[in-house]
């Protein structure tokens, strides 16, 4: 059976995670959001307990889940922890006295309740749900922007408002400056940092390996050398060779040993992690993360469609994704000033290759695009399902790091 999910950041006005909304569809040709929200929440449910391992895909925050009004009254939000979920009432629920009943309950019980794309033109009707609700979802684009000023004034004092689908940096400003507490888009996805960084700001040390490491034959005494005048450096290898990940018996005592044990493969992929790492802070960390993410969904495809000696190229090109919005720059002045292979930097700069193609099909996952990621799935005769197992595994692999070494 093939599952697919995704899950989209929600944050703070610090730019501080505090959930993800769950999106998952079930079977081949389930590509759409279609209309069986029955369905749509009872794979919800089932694969975020048995299949995703519900803890690891909220990575210990609150998963935003849709209900329809049958599960309300079922009370089949009980399944998982009330401090673990935020219960979404959808758009087209009634809300009759059995829904209602069912909320007050949740309630009552510990849960977090929160009304999806509500409007205005529903506020009589949901005027019982509305009281009950701690948490308001609007759809900042669709909704005009006095109506949202007018509810958020009547019920800024207990409700907390959450602004969705916030695209671009003028309308995050602009929810800012009304009130919301809570964003949820694309531009968080990828977000346009507003303090602007310089590339300079990247490892000179890290760039010159990397370089070295490209090389058909790399100098490890050159390396070892580079990375001893650098103590967090320094650090960082000789623990991440220590790791039971290169199944070490022994201790090493020296760099080359350390670099000998990594081997240049797996020394290149921790070296661009490294590099990305470099310019992390508290804005674009999320982003850091998803890119992680996405590199290792990108190296274990890799091997899936028959790539596995580009492997690294595959992987470099995923956590690089993004790196224009985490530098908040233009991709092409980017990668200038980057050792990048040949295919991977047309990849990066959207150009079509089979990286490329890779890419957009994880990011379509990534998205719920499910309509662009059949086309890529078709294309390359991958079993859909494959993504799921490996976002799973690139989840387990970002959380087996070890802090330190990156």
């Amino acid at each position: 059976m093939d599952v697919y999910v995704a899950r989209q950041p929600i944050f703070d006005r610090e730019m501080k995670l505090r959930g993800y909304e769950l999106l998952y569809r079930q079977g081949r040709h389930n590509y759409y959001e279609g209309t069986d929200d029955q369905k749509a929440t009872a794979t919800v449910l089932s694969n975020s307990v048995l299949v995703a391992h519900f803890s690891e895909l909220v990575d210990g925050k609150r998963g935003f889940i849709n209900f329809p009004g049958e599960f309300l009254t079922a009370g089949l939000p009980r399944l998982l922890p009330r401090k673990k979920i935020v219960v979404e009432i959808l758009e087209r629920v009634q809300a009759t006295d059995a829904v209602i009943a069912a909320c007050r309950r949740l309630k009552r019980d510990g849960y977090t309740i929160a009304l999806d794309d509500f409007s205005l033109s529903n506020s009589r009707e949901y005027r019982a749900l509305i009281e009950l609700a701690d948490i308001i979802k609007i759809e900042f684009p669709k909704v005009r922007i006095p109506d949202q000023l007018k509810l958020i004034r009547a019920l800024r004092d207990k409700t907390i408002f959450l602004a969705e689908k916030v695209e671009t940096v003028q309308q995050y400003q602009l929810a800012m400056r009304m009130g919301y507490q809570l964003f949820q888009g694309y531009f968080f996805s990828k977000p346009a940092m507003i303090n602007k960084k310089d590339i300079g700001m990247l490892s000179v040390s890290l760039v010159t390996i990397i370089k070295e490491l490209e090389r058909k034959e790399p100098d490890v005494q050159k390396m070892a050398g580079l990375i001893e005048k650098d103590l967090g450096l320094s650090y960082k290898v000789l623990r991440l060779a220590n790791t039971v990940n290169f199944g070490s018996r022994y201790p090493v005592r020296s760099m080359q040993q350390a670099l000998v044990r990594i081997g240049s493969d797996q020394l290149l992929q921790w070296m661009h992690l490294f590099l990305l790492n470099s310019v992390r802070n508290t804005e674009n960390n999320e982003l850091i993360k998803a890119s992680m993410i996405r590199g290792k969904i990108m190296a274990l495809l890799s091997n899936e469609i028959g790539s596995g000696d580009q492997e690294s190229d595959y992987f470099i090109a995923g956590i690089f994704s993004s790196i224009d919005s985490i530098l908040n720059d233009s991709m092409d002045h980017i990668i200038d000033g980057l050792p990048l292979d040949l295919n991977v930097r047309e990849a990066l700069l959207g150009r079509e290759n089979a990286i490329r193609r890779a890419l957009d099909s994880v990011i379509a996952c990534e998205q719920a695009n499910w309509e662009a990621l059949k086309k890529d799935t078709d294309e390359n005769s991958i079993l859909s399902e494959k993504y799921m197992t490996f976002y799973l595994r690139a989840l387990k692999w970002r959380k087996s790091i070890p802090k330190d070494p990156v």
